[in-house]
């Protein structure tokens, strides 16, 4: 009788198994930029530290290679030419004299974290870690961003 009883609770289970699962909504890029703002956590910043700013920089140059460069070109100019659906990113460029984030490295920190619904991926979301935010901050505000920006 037990073997019967097992044999039935697998049948059941089996067959719900193969069922498929309920359809969810697809999220929307709102939906993604308020989740990442919502678990963002500033305090995650305060406790980087790197043995020295060119270690940080360094690891900056690669972080922004692959994150970065294909929208924002490889220096920082907003001319990478990235094409989303059909349509060319007109990122900022971290070189002009107005760009927001100049004097902000928290708010820079945020924006990386959270992205936008404009293209910008939610790196935050994508495991790119406060670590290497910061890293990736440090070299555009330190290296790419000069006394000679536009």
């Amino acid at each position: 009788m037990r073997s019967t009883w097992v044999a039935a609770a697998l049948a059941v289970g089996i067959t719900a198994a193969c069922e498929p699962a309920p359809e969810q909504a697809p999220r929307g890029e709102a939906d993604i930029v308020a989740e990442a703002g919502a678990v963002y956590d500033p305090a995650a910043y305060d406790t980087v530290a790197w043995t020295s700013d060119e270690e940080a920089i360094a690891r900056g140059s690669d972080i922004f290679k692959w994150a970065c460069a294909d929208c924002h070109g490889p220096e920082g100019r907003g001319d990478g030419g990235r094409v989303i659906d059909g349509d060319t990113l007109h990122p900022p460029s971290f070189l002009a004299a107005d760009w927001e984030y100049a004097d902000d490295p928290d708010a820079l920190h945020r924006k990386v974290f959270i992205g936008n619904t404009l293209g910008m991926p939610h790196w935050g979301l994508r495991q790119m870690r406060p670590r290497d935010i910061v890293a990736v901050e440090r070299y555009i505000r330190q290296e790419l961003r000069t006394p000679a920006s536009e």
